[in-house]
């Protein structure tokens, strides 16, 4: 199945479905200037007037034949099926009442009265504008989706990276830091792996990313792109080698914590804010790590 047959399956599909009102297509394979690859995954918005009739496994299967279906509620608060096809086809449904998604385009021609919107409103146009901005395309839907989504080249403040950011990551990344110090030091090496690619890393790119805007560049989330808008040096920095194994793990979180110290000062020094002080707790976990890193 070549993917043009698999976008045919998945239009005929649905063109069946009764309560749909709009099929838009995210993601890189409708980006401008995005490279689309053998393993570009698709991306829509699946928006319909009863979307819990898609909160199961099975419909999937009425497009193409079926390897996996995975059904979850995002960090960002909406329900998303993601089923891999047949041929390996990755797709992900973002399964989107109608009703809400027409309120966030009527929100989104008016920025200057955002302050009157409730925050699950603003939530909700700063999502859309976050993966529809750089790119969609409406697949189904007509000029009537065509014009809703048109509020999407309406210029919308974007809510910046301020000092309470920098100071909640900067507390975090060193909580943290100890937590998974002190599993290496005991021996709990898969835990502290696991912790600190779950949690640590996600604190240091959030900096990392801050970084880069200031320098100019465009940071993707979730480390997306990020051999695209990380510096030479931040990536050499970032190809941090990990394993369970005590002496490797503690120079891994070492240069962690290295590169966290010099990202949170470049940010500071940029934007005129006080460095928060943790000198006394990176001098303990130095000092610990230090003992086991040879």
């Amino acid at each position: 199945m070549t993917a043009p047959e698999f976008e045919a399956r998945l239009m005929a599909w649905a063109l069946t479905l009764p309560d749909l009102e709009a099929l838009v297509q995210i993601g890189s394979r409708v980006q401008p200037g995005a490279v689309v690859d053998a393993w570009s995954d698709w991306d829509y918005q699946l928006i319909t007037r009863d979307p819990g009739r898609y909160h199961n496994h099975d419909w999937p299967r009425q497009i193409a034949p079926c390897w996996s279906v995975h059904l979850e509620r995002t960090p960002r608060g909406v329900m998303k099926l993601s089923a891999v096809f047949a041929g390996g086809w990755e797709v992900d449904f973002v399964l989107l009442p109608a009703w809400q998604m027409k309120l966030a385009c009527r929100a989104m021609r008016h920025p200057g009265a955002q302050g009157w919107f409730p925050q699950a409103l603003l939530r909700g146009v700063h999502n859309l504008r976050l993966v529809a901005g750089p790119g969609h395309r409406v697949v189904l839907g007509g000029p009537a989706w065509e014009r809703r989504y048109a509020a999407l080249a309406i210029p919308w403040p974007v809510p910046g990276f301020i000092v309470e950011d920098f100071r909640y990551h900067t507390a975090a990344f060193w909580r943290h830091a100890v937590w998974v110090a002190k599993k290496i030091l005991r021996g709990e090496l898969h835990a502290a792996l696991r912790w600190s690619h779950v949690e640590l890393r996600e604190h240091t790119y959030a900096l990392l990313a801050e970084e880069a805007r200031l320098a100019g560049r465009t940071p993707r989330p979730e480390a997306r792109k990020a051999e695209q808008w990380l510096d030479d040096t931040r990536l050499r920095q970032t190809a941090l080698s990990t394993g369970p194994e005590q002496a490797q793990l503690a120079r891994a979180l070492l240069a962690e914590m290295t590169l966290f110290r010099e990202v949170t000062q470049s940010i500071a020094t940029r934007r005129e804010w006080p460095v928060p002080d943790y000198v006394a707790v990176e001098t303990w976990l130095r000092t610990e790590l230090t003992k086991l890193a040879g």
